[in-house]
């Protein structure tokens, strides 16, 4: 009788691993699947030994939650340097995912708060700085549309716009709330890859800046994130001068910002060369927990500028800055770029002033 039991949980065990190490195939060749028919870099991949050489690597494993760092190094081999994975606690679903990221607030994720800065400079230039946002996207779009109508109503004569310490996140409340400071309908535009039949570059998601300032969004993670219809307020003083500052610190969405007034004949770039993100993510739910942040498409301006990997914006006019060799955390180089903020703020003053402004 104890020889029939054993030999049953035996059997047991052999099933239920068997089971585990399917999930986890499957999740793998989900996960691989994504990454071959989203991501920019899938025409320089080959993924078929990419998925091979994974279920090696994962034929012990049972466990999906044991997963990430192979993930992260698959993502990491794709070198697009803008791509990301992530392990969440919340596993049912995209949906789960989504809400649990619209209602985390930057408290609650150990995060420092936004920096959000305004003021009269010199009594003449409104200044504003524009944080990242990475959570709280609905607070941050109104917090940045009610300081601008502040200092708009105080007739500024120019507008300092400070991307210096903005490392990206969800450029539409940033964009959104600067709409009447853009004098064309459409910015930026991206390119995923693919070209026509004479090898020009096929360019999608054009931005459209709509005229009366109603921003609709019909993506069910617009609505999420209360970001599916936004009105931009209307500010008048919009036809003075523009200088926005830019940084080796401003990356992703803060790039992206900075091109929305790229090639504006009222707007100068002042400051060192952006970070080199110029690209653009989207979060894509893959199972079990795991999403990932990839990037699919490089940015192209107003300009016809198109942006290549790793490729920063040049501003107009530039400042000596850079950082200290021995300075490589993302914290301690933050801190130096906001100690070293008047550099930046000085030299648009200057530029301003010389300009009898």
């Amino acid at each position: 009788m104890n020889r029939i039991f054993l030999v049953l949980f035996s059997c047991f065990l052999f099933t239920s691993s068997f089971a585990q190490n399917k999930e986890v195939d499957e999740l793998v060749d989900r996960f691989i699947d994504t990454l071959e028919k989203r991501s920019f870099m899938r025409h320089q991949v080959d993924f078929q030994k990419m998925r091979s050489e994974t279920k090696i690597k994962v034929k012990n494993i049972q466990e999906t939650d044991s997963l990430l760092t192979i993930f992260q190094s698959l993502v990491s081999s794709l070198k697009d340097h803008h791509s990301s994975v992530a392990l969440s606690e919340e596993k049912d679903d995209e949906m789960a995912l989504l809400n649990m990221l619209a209602s985390t607030t930057y408290k609650q994720a150990g995060m420092p708060a936004q920096n959000f800065q305004h003021r009269m400079v010199n009594e003449k230039y409104a200044y504003i700085n524009v944080p990242g946002v990475l959570l709280e996207h609905k607070r941050s779009f109104d917090t940045l549309q009610s300081q601008l109508l502040e200092l708009d109503k105080q007739n500024p004569k120019a507008w300092i716009i400070d991307l210096t310490e903005n490392d990206g996140g969800s450029y539409i409340p940033m964009v959104v709330p600067f709409h009447s400071l853009i004098d064309t309908n459409k910015t930026f535009s991206y390119f995923e890859g693919e070209v026509d039949e004479q090898g020009n570059k096929i360019l999608k998601n054009e931005f459209v800046v709509p005229e009366d300032g109603f921003y609709a969004d019909s993506s069910k993670e617009a609505k999420i994130v209360k970001l599916d219809s936004l009105q931009a307020v209307q500010l008048k003083n919009n036809k003075v001068p523009i200088i926005v500052l830019v940084s080796n610190i401003t990356a992703s969405s803060g790039e992206i910002f900075a091109a929305h007034f790229i090639g504006q004949r009222n707007v100068t770039l002042v400051g060192s060369k952006t970070n080199g993100l110029t690209s653009s993510n989207e979060l894509i739910y893959v199972d079990k927990g795991y999403s990932v942040n990839l990037m699919t498409a490089l940015l192209n301006d107003r300009n016809g500028k198109s942006y290549e990997l790793g490729e920063g914006i040049s501003p107009d006019i530039d400042i000596d800055f850079i950082f200290p060799k021995e300075m490589r955390s993302f914290s301690a180089r933050l801190k130096y770029m906001k100690e070293n903020k008047p550099l930046f703020l000085n030299k648009a003053i200057e530029i301003l002033e010389s300009k009898g402004i």
